[in-house]
């Protein structure tokens, strides 16, 4: 008799039984049950477009590739009509037996002279189910079927049919945390075949546990002995099958955590079969490994406040500490995990505090978890595929699968990836960027800031930039031709909304629509609304960078270059209009512009945006920013694309807004970024620049003196690149290549700590990490003249101050009387 229940599904798989697919869907109903609903009426599919329109669909229908394991072969083919980058074509959708075969049946096809393209045959076959059925992970939908009998911890619905029921959302998923500490002397490099797992921690809601195999006397009753480490991966196993989380979450569990407990596991010949379906843990390894479980969402958090968070962080690292530091406001234990083997070996009664760090670690991966759910789950209901999948993808990503899974609403066929040739031809493709405005080096007064709202999401959505519009024969004569040079002409469609636009104007008003009913929401729902709207934002900010990708479906380069062209064609008509209304144009850069009122009101600069805005197309608008009352701008170093902006401006509220200055970047010792800091502190707030200048004497004296703390004078440097690919050897390239000899995973976008310490050898034999040295042994001249000094000397220069001043402090006349 058919059952009906209600479940949210959050991850899925496929099985092939009985010669078919069959859809696995992991959720858990509204009473808080775990499922698995099976749907095995989808069949994969790939499209090929046959040259003049002729119907293959005969000769396709007689493919059929016999190996000898497998049969791959066609079971029915569909004439269609679709939309390929916005052009109506004849297409047949071939459809395959397995979703194995898809490949194998294309390869074939491809090479029929007759045959024009093929499309979507990589598209993966539980993504392919997941856009066609509508099925949209942790929102409420219905099943209706018989519950089967088989080998599952969870029961299992045989689904008949499947269909979104509400747009009810599953906000509060089971989460369980964990982290491994291993035996690893630090000299030698960390070995998964020969070096154990000794200590083990898991962290959920109500529930706190360390496992840990060597026995101590404690008070702590979430600390549990075992009597190896065979038995502590066996408590591995049995927690998380007594716990059932929906996500299982670690720090960088892709890279390290599961993947050495597997080969651990491997080692005791444990099988790691904690599958909803008894399956061992899969460890993907490519250019990022990634390991899945069946049932059970594997969150692995520092991919994705990595990928998608980044960017907007304040911290120069990603490490467990200093991204729970920014975010939670927490921080890792303080102990010296470079003295654990020795304890270990020799002092078990001092473990105890291992243990403790071993639980926090859990603890503040659990909290960043919980926070960035949130985000994690508008995510995942706007592009529509699991947590699983979004966790580990970058923008450009999330962008193209928003639009795969949009295409079949607007009849549109995917274009393909681009072969190896095509990549390497994309990528010695330029385009000019930005316009700039570069600013004179001073300080200022009574600064006004405009910037344009969302500037190229805009720019696309207004002018209906797009693939599918660009050069169309019917505007060729009536269209705006884009102001980019006379050497290339392009206009997009006035009659027909493209793809991309139509996508991208839904994005921005969909986004302030929730900004709207934000100001009126005070429960519990404004962290979703906002985790809505931004993860809106952050899929509106990248279309243009993804249209100029060269790994992109959707790549176009023309359309890439003619957003930029309109954003300086916008940016130079708002400087000219400013100019004229008596404005001075102090800077500009993308999509901001900086006025100094010279005496105007600022209501004089409220109005003048009005104005800009009854000029501006679609849904552009140029949005007054704010008012700051001090600034100063410095000179800065040039690069092939401008001068690159460092300024601070205090605002009306008394908070320093800084931009290019070390403070916001990495390379730079904590030392350094603290004194420029203060320095522009004490020139924009007091207007004290003599007080300034005793300040930076004040350090200088503090490093000759070695009364600074070691942690602030450690550097922190990104690796661009493989260590192999550096011509020259820096400080970070030689620290980091000491590293990966101890087994460290380190590659590009490492961030490397260093402290260069005393010596007359050069400064990367000097330059050694933290752990390595004593407070005290850095090189203080070191210091004073490639970090403190050249952090403050534009800044002093504007003052009249010159690099020797400071490092002499003389006495001379200078800008005190500004203010």
């Amino acid at each position: 008799m058919a059952e009906t229940i209600q479940f949210f599904p959050l991850d899925a798989a496929y099985k092939v039984a009985g010669g078919k697919a069959v859809i696995n869907l992991y959720g858990k109903t509204a009473d808080g049950t775990q499922i698995c609903v099976l749907d095995e009426s989808f069949a994969p599919y790939f499209y090929v477009i046959p040259k003049d329109s002729i119907n293959i669909s005969e000769k396709l229908e007689k493919l059929r590739i016999e190996e000898e394991n497998e049969v791959s072969f066609v079971i029915r083919t569909e004439s269609v009509i679709k939309k390929f980058l916005g052009k109506e074509v004849f297409a047949i959708k071939v459809y395959t037996n397995l979703p194995s075969s898809v490949p194998k049946i294309r390869e074939i096809v491809k090479d029929w002279g007759i045959v024009n393209s093929t499309h979507e045959y990589d598209i993966p076959f539980v993504r392919r189910y997941l856009i066609d059925r509508g099925i949209t992970p942790l929102v409420l939908h219905q099943a209706i079927g018989e519950f089967a009998s088989q080998k599952s911890r969870v029961p299992v619905l045989k689904a008949e049919n499947i269909g979104q029921v509400s747009t009810d959302t599953l906000h509060n998923p089971r989460v369980l945390a964990f982290d491994i500490e291993t035996y690893s002397p630090f000299d030698f490099s960390i070995d998964a075949e020969k070096n154990p797992i000794i200590m083990l921690s898991f962290y959920g809601e109500n529930f706190k546990k360390v496992f840990v195999w060597k026995k101590f006397s404690t008070n702590l009753d979430y600390i549990e002995f075992v009597e190896n480490e065979s038995e502590l991966i066996e408590k591995f196993k049995e927690t998380i099958e007594s716990y059932k989380p929906d996500i299982l979450t670690g720090y960088f569990s892709d890279g390290f955590d599961l993947p050495y407990i597997k080969t651990r596991a491997d080692k005791h010949n444990i099988k790691l079969d904690i599958g909803w379906d008894y399956s061992e843990i899969k460890v993907k390894s490519a250019r990022e490994s990634a390991v899945s479980v069946n049932g059970i969402t594997h969150l692995d958090i520092f991919k994705f406040i990595k990928k998608v968070i980044g960017g907007t962080l304040e911290t120069y690292s990603y490490d467990l500490n200093a991204v729970a530091s920014e975010l939670l406001d927490e921080k890792k234990h303080d102990v010296s995990l470079a003295e654990l083997p020795d304890i270990w070996d020799n002092s078990h009664d001092n473990l105890e505090k291992y243990c403790e760090y071993n639980l926090n670690d859990s603890i503040l991966t659990y909290n960043l978890s919980v926070k960035m759910l949130p985000t994690l789950i508008e995510m995942v209901k706007i592009v529509g595929i699991p947590i699983y999948d979004v966790n580990r993808m970058g923008f450009s990503q999330l962008v193209e699968w928003y639009m795969i899974r949009q295409a079949p609403q607007f009849n549109e066929i995917a274009p393909n990836k681009p072969s190896h040739d095509e990549v390497q031809q994309r990528r010695a493709s330029t385009y000019q960027g930005a316009f700039v405005y570069e600013p004179k080096p001073g300080l200022y007064k009574d600064i006004a800031v405009f910037d344009f709202r969302s500037l190229y999401p805009t720019i696309l959505s207004s002018h209906n930039i797009g693939p599918d519009t660009i050069n169309c024969a019917c505007c060729e004569n009536i269209a705006k031709i884009t102001p980019i040079d006379e050497n290339e002409r392009h206009w997009f469609c006035t009659k027909r909304k493209g793809f991309i636009p139509i996508l991208l104007e839904d994005i921005i008003t969909r986004r302030m629509r929730i900004k709207e009913i934000i100001k009126e929401e005070q429960d519990e729902k404004f962290a979703f609304l906002d985790a809505r709207q931004n993860s809106l934002k952050l899929l509106a900010n990248s279309y243009y960078g993804y249209l100029g990708f060269f790994g992109a479906r959707w790549y176009s380069i023309e359309c890439a270059r003619s957003i930029t062209a309109w954003g300086r064609h916008y940016i130079h008509k708002v400087i000219d209009k400013a100019q004229k209304e008596g404005f001075f144009v102090l800077y500009s850069d993308t999509d901001s512009v900086f006025l100094t009122l010279d005496g105007k009101s600022k209501k004089s600069a409220v109005e003048f945006a009005e104005s800009v805005n009854s000029e501006l197309p679609g849904l552009m608008e140029l949005e007054y920013e704010g008012f700051y009352p001090a600034g100063i701008f410095v000179s800065a170093k040039m690069s092939p694309a401008g001068a690159k902006k460092k300024y601070a401006m205090l605002s009306e509220l008394g908070t320093l807004k800084i931009r290019g200055f070390e403070t916001v970047r990495r390379n730079w010792s904590l030392i350094a970024k603290d004194a420029q800091e203060e320095v522009l502190d004490i020139v924009l707030r007091e207007h004290d620049t003599k007080k300034a200048l005793e300040y930076v004497k004040s350090v200088i004296n503090d490093l000759k003196n070695k009364r600074i703390p070691m942690e602030k004078v450690v550097i922190h440097t990104q690796l661009q690149k493989e260590i192999l690919d550096y011509a020259a050897k820096g400080p970070h390239v030689a620290v980091a290549q000491r590293l990966i000899n101890k087994g460290k995973p380190i590659g590009p976008g490492s961030i490397i700590k260093y402290v260069v310490t005393q010596g007359n050898d050069i400064i990367r034999n000097r330059s050694k990490l933290p752990e390595e040295i004593k407070e005290g042994e850095y090189d203080a001249d070191y210091y004073i003249n490639n970090q403190v000094v050249p952090a403050v000397e534009r800044i002093f220069n504007v003052l009249g101050y010159t690099k020797e001043d400071l490092l002499e402090i003389k006495e001379q006349t200078k800008l005190e009387g500004f203010f």
